[in-house]
C-alpha cells in the first residue's frame, strides 16, 4: 500500500481478513466486498457452472510466487547479500532422474492432472526443489497455497485449470476441522480439470502412514491417510548431497559466499547449513535454564499436537515444571523476556529457535510461535521419550484455543495414560462441539469405569446437529454393521466408503451403482475392482476399457492383468503394438503359461531395455526358465543385473560357485541390489576373506552375512559390530531378530534392548514384545510415556503375570500420574 498509481492512492492501511482500515484515500477507490475472480484470471479458469472464487484465495502466477512465503527456509547471510535473497540453486539429481525424477513427474501431472509428493528430511531442500521445478516448468500457471482442506473441497467444486495447489507439510492438511481427503483431491485431478497438486512430507510421517495394522483387530490409524498417498507419485530426496550435486555446487560457490561456507561444513548437509541448522542445533545446546526450559515446552507443544502457533501465555504457564526447584527460587523477574529474547532471536539472517507468528490481527504482536522444523527433527526423538511435567498439561488446557489443537493433545494426553491431562482438554474441545472429542472422551469415561462420563458424552452425541455425529455415537457405541448401514444410506460419506472399502464386495458394487457419477472415475475403477473381486471380469473388463480411454492411470495395469486372467491374447497384441509395457508383460506371461516360449521371448525383447524394468526382469526370468545361459551371461556382461541374478542362479544350481560370484561382481561394485546375493554366495562358499574385504569397502549386504556366520559361531560381539554396520540394507530386520534371539538366550537382555532401540524405528519393531516376554514394567511403561498405544496392555498382561493386579486396574482406572508413576492402589480420592 501506499504506491501511487494515476494519482490514486490508498495510505497507511492495513488489511486483515475481512477488515480495510485506511488512514487516507487520494483519488477515486473501488473496493469489492464478497468473494470475487481474482484479478487477472482468465475466462474459463474456473470450469464449474456459476463458479465463484473463495475470498482469500489468494491466487498468484507461479513465476510471482514468493518463495519464502511458500516454505523455502530463509537462508543464513552472506555478506553483500540482500537479507531475503536466495542463493543460486544447486540442481539436484532427483531433478531429471530417470522413471522417477522430479521433474518429469511434474510434466506429466501439468498434461492431465496429478499428485507429487516430495518425502526427505527437514532441510534436505524439498521445498526449494519443488518451487524450482514448478517456476521452471508451469511458470504461467497459476498457483494457490490453501490454508486448510476446507478451502482444497472448495477449490474443487470450482473445476480449476492450469492451477498448482501447493500443500508444503502435507500433516498439516490431515488433521483439524476439515481433513484432507483421497475423495477430495480425486475430485481436483478428474477430468476436465488440469491441476497439479504438489506437496512436501516428513519421512517419519510417511513411514507411519504407510505401515498396515499387525492385524485386522488393530485400530487402522492412518487409513485415510495412507488412501491419500496412493494417488500421489513419490519422490524420495536423499539427506546429503550425492558427490555430482557437490560438484555442481562447488560451481556455483565461485560466485556466492554462502554455498562456498555451506560446502567447508562437515557435520550438517550443505542445504542445512543455508538454513542456519548448525546454529539452531548451538544455540539448543547452549541455553540457559530458563530459555532451554521454554524452548522445550515449544517443542513439546508442537509433538503432541498443536498446530497453532504456541501462545505466550502457554509458554509462560508451562516453563515452571520444566525447572528444578532452585532455578525456580532463584528466577529474575524478566527471566520470561530473556528467555523468549534468546529464543527468537535470528541467527545470521536465516531463522530462530521459535519463530514470531501473526495472524494479521494486531500489528508489532505475534499471535505465538512455531518451533524451526529442523530443531523439532533434531529433537523430536529424545523428546518424545521424556513425559511433560504436569504444568505443561494444565498449559494446554488453560490456554489453547483452537479445538483442533485441543483435541490433538489431548488424544496424545490419552495415548501416554496421562487421564488426569486428557479429561480436561477433551472436555474443553467438547464444550467446543467437536464430536470427535466427544467420541475419544466417551471412550476414555468407559475405559477408566466412568459410566455416567460414557453416557453423558453419547447423550451429547445424540444431540449434536453436526453431520458426523451420528458416526462417531456409532464408534463410541462399538461397531454395528446395520448401523453402519444405516448411516451410508443416509448419505454419510466415511460410511459409504467404509462399507465399500472392507464390506463385501456385491454391497460394495449396489452402493456404486446407486449414485454412481459417469465423470467420477475412481468410483468407476473401484467398481471394476469389485467386479473383479466376484470373478466378473466380462463385467470389469469393459469398465477399465473406457477407463483407458480417459487416459485413467490406473486402468491399464489392471485391464491387461484381467485381460491375462481371461486368456485375450488378441487384445493384449492391440495394447503391446501400440507400445504399452504392462500389456507386453501380460501378454508375454500369457504366452509362457501356454507354452509359446518363444513367441513370449519374440514379445520381450522388442521391449527389452526401453526403461521398464519389470520387462528387463520378466525376460532375464524367462531366459533363465528357458535354460538359455549364454544370453544371460551377455546380457549380465552388458550390465544387466535381473540377467546376471538369473544366470547366478543357474551356474549354483550346477555347482558352479565361483562363476556365479565372478558374474555379480561387477554388478555389485556398480551399486547394484545384486551384491545381498553375491553376500549369500561368498557366505554360502565359505570366502570369509572375500566378505570381510568387500565390508571394508562399505558393503553393507556382506556386513550382514559375516553376523550371520558371527552369530552361529557365538562371537556375538563381532556380530552386534557387524550389525551396527549393516544399517538399513534389506532382510536387516531379520538379521536382528536373529541377534536378539541370540544375545537373549546367552543372558544379555539388556543388549537384546539397546540393539532394538538403536534400530532407528520410532517405537523400536520388536521392542514391546521382547519387554513383555522379560517381563520389563519400567520399559513398558517408558514406552507408553513415548505414546505407543499397545504398550499399556502389554504392561497390563505384565503386572497382572507378577501378582500386582491392583497396579494393573489402577493403570486402567486412572492412568499416570504427569510424573510417568502408577497411582496408589485404593480408594479413589
Amino acid at each position: 500500500m501506499g504506491r501511487e498509481t494515476d494519482g490514486n492512492r490508498v495510505e497507511n492501511s492495513v488489511v486483515a481478513g475481512d477488515s480495510f482500515q485506511i488512514g487516507a484515500v487520494h483519488g477515486t477507490v473501488n473496493v469489492f466486498a464478497g468473494a470475487s475472480r481474482p484479478s487477472g484470471v482468465p475466462e474459463g479458469f474456473w470450469t464449474a457452472a456459476d463458479s465463484v472464487a473463495p475470498a482469500g484465495l489468494g491466487l498468484v502466477r507461479v513465476r510471482d510466487a514468493d518463495p519464502l512465503h511458500l516454505g523455502v527456509h530463509r537462508p543464513i547471510r552472506g555478506t553483500g547479500t540482500e537479507p531475503s535473497a536466495l542463493p543460486p540453486y544447486v540442481p539436484r539429481d532427483m531433478d531429471i532422474r530417470d522413471g522417477d525424477g522430479l521433474r518429469p513427474r511434474i510434466e506429466e501431472a501439468s498434461r492431465r492432472g496429478g499428485f507429487v509428493l516430495l518425502v526427505g528430511d527437514s532441510s534436505v531442500g524439498k521445498t526449494r526443489s519443488l518451487y524450482e521445478a514448478i517456476n521452471a516448468l508451469l511458470p504461467d500457471w497459476w498457483l494457490v497455497h490453501p490454508s486448510d482442506a476446507a478451502q482444497i473441497e472448495h477449490l474443487a467444486g470450482l473445476s480449476p485449470r492450469r492451477l498448482v495447489v501447493w500443500l508444503d507439510e502435507l500433516q498439516n492438511h490431515v488433521s483439524g476441522a476439515h481433513l484432507l481427503t483421497a475423495a477430495t483431491v480425486r475430485t481436483l485431478l478428474a477430468p476436465p480439470h488440469q491441476v497439479v497438486v504438489v506437496g512436501t512430507l516428513w519421512p517419519h510421517y510417511y513411514d507411519a502412514w504407510t505401515a498396515l495394522p499387525a492385524s485386522g483387530q488393530d485400530e487402522d490409524r492412518y487409513r485415510g491417510e495412507r488412501e491419500l498417498l496412493k494417488l500421489a507419485e513419490i519422490v524420495h530426496v536423499a539427506a546429503s548431497f550425492g558427490a555430482s550435486e557437490r560438484e555442481r555446487a562447488a560451481t556455483l560457490a565461485t560466485a556466492d559466499e554462502r554455498l562456498r561456507c555451506a560446502l567447508q561444513a562437515e557435520d550438517f548437509g550443505l542445504t542445512q547449513v543455508l538454513a542456519g541448522a548448525p546454529q539452531l542445533v548451538h544455540r539448543w545446546e547452549n541455553a540457559g535454564p530458563y530459555a532451554r526450559a521454554l524452548m522445550t515446552a515449544a517443542v513439546d507443544a508442537t509433538l503432541l499436537g498443536v498446530q497453532s502457533p504456541v501462545p505466550e501465555s502457554l509458554l509462560r504457564s508451562a516453563v515452571p515444571g520444566y525447572c528444578r526447584p532452585a532455578e525456580r527460587a532463584g528466577a529474575p523477574d524478566d527471566w520470561f523476556e530473556q528467555a523468549l529474547h534468546y529464543a527468537t532471536r535470528p541467527l545470521l539472517g536465516a531463522t530462530s529457535v521459535l519463530v514470531p507468528v501473526s495472524a494479521g490481527r494486531a500489528m508489532g504482536r505475534p499471535d505465538g510461535y512455531r518451533v524451526a522444523d529442523y530443531l523439532l527433527q533434531h529433537t523430536g526423538r529424545a523428546q518424545r521419550a521424556v513425559p511433560p511435567p504436569e504444568t505443561f498439561w494444565e498449559a494446554c488446557a488453560d490456554h489453547l484455543t483452537d479445538t483442533a489443537d485441543l483435541v490433538r493433545t489431548g488424544s496424545a494426553a490419552a495415548a501416554r495414560q496421562r487421564v488426569g491431562a486428557a479429561v480436561p482438554l477433551l472436555r474443553k474441545a467438547v464444550e467446543a462441539g467437536s464430536v470427535s472429542a466427544m467420541q475419544e472422551l466417551g471412550e476414555l469415561y468407559r475405559r477408566t469405569g466412568d459410566t455416567a462420563g460414557a453416557e453423558e458424552m453419547a447423550d451429547r452425541l445424540s444431540a449434536s446437529a453436526h453431520p458426523d455425529a451420528a458416526l462417531y455415537r456409532m464408534l463410541l457405541a462399538g461397531w454395528d454393521f446395520e448401523e453402519l448401514l444405516d448411516l451410508a444410506e443416509a448419505g454419510n460419506e466415511y460410511a459409504v466408503s467404509h462399507l465399500i472399502e472392507y464390506g463385501h464386495p456385491r454391497l460394495g458394487i449396489s452402493l456404486l451403482l446407486e449414485e454412481l457419477d459417469p465423470d467420477d472415475l475412481w468410483a468407476w475403477y473401484r467398481l471394476a475392482e469389485l467386479f473383479h473381486e466376484e470373478d466378473e471380469n466380462e463385467r470389469a473388463i469393459p469398465i477399465l476399457e473406457m477407463l483407458h480411454e480417459r487416459e485413467h492411470e490406473d486402468a491399464l495395469p489392471l485391464l491387461t492383468e484381467l485381460l491375462q486372467e481371461e486368456g485375450d491374447t488378441e487384445r493384449l497384441y492391440e495394447l503391446t503394438e501400440e507400445g504399452y509395457f504392462a500389456a507386453a508383460r501380460c501378454l508375454a506371461e500369457l504366452l509362457r503359461e501356454k507354452g509359446r516360449t518363444e513367441e513370449a521371448l519374440e514379445v520381450l525383447w522388442e521391449f527389452a531395455d526401453e526403461g521398464d524394468g519389470d520387462v528387463d526382469y520378466m525376460l532375464a526370468h524367462t531366459l533363465a526358465r528357458h535354460g538359455d545361459l549364454d544370453t544371460l551371461l551377455e546380457r549380465a556382461a552388458q550390465g544387466h543385473a535381473d540377467a546376471a541374478s538369473e544366470a547366478a542362479k543357474l551356474l549354483r544350481d550346477r555347482g558352479d560357485l565361483d562363476r556365479a560370484v565372478e558374474v555379480l561382481t561387477p554388478i555389485a561394485d556398480a551399486g547394484g541390489y545384486v551384491a545381498g546375493e553375491l553376500a549369500e554366495l561368498l557366505r554360502l562358499g565359505g570366502r570369509v576373506d572375500d566378505l570381510r574385504k568387500r565390508v571394508a569397502a562399505g558393503d553393507v549386504y556382506a556386513a550382514g552375512e559375516l553376523a550371520r556366520l558371527a552369530i552361529e559361531e557365538g562371537d556375538l560381539d563381532e556380530a552386534v559390530r557387524l550389525h551396527a554396520l549393516k544399517g538399513t540394507a534389506s532382510a536387516a530386520f531379520r538379521l536382528t531378530n536373529q541377534l536378539v534371539d541370540a544375545l537373549v538366550a546367552r543372558g544379555e537382555a539388556d543388549r537384546a534392548i539397546q540393539l532394538l532401540r538403536s534400530s532407528g524405528d520410532s517405537p523400536p519393531f520388536g521392542l514391546r514384545e521382547l519387554l513383555k516376554k522379560l517381563g520389563r514394567v519400567e520399559e513398558l511403561r517408558a514406552l507408553v510415556d513415548q505414546g505407543d498405544p499397545h504398550a499399556v496392555w502389554d504392561l497390563v498382561d505384565v503386572l497382572r503375570g507378577q501378582g500386582r493386579a491392583d497396579e494393573a486396574d489402577a493403570l486402567l482406572s486412572r492412568g499416570l500420574t504427569a510424573d510417568g508413576r502408577i497411582p496408589p492402589t485404593g480408594p479413589a480420592g
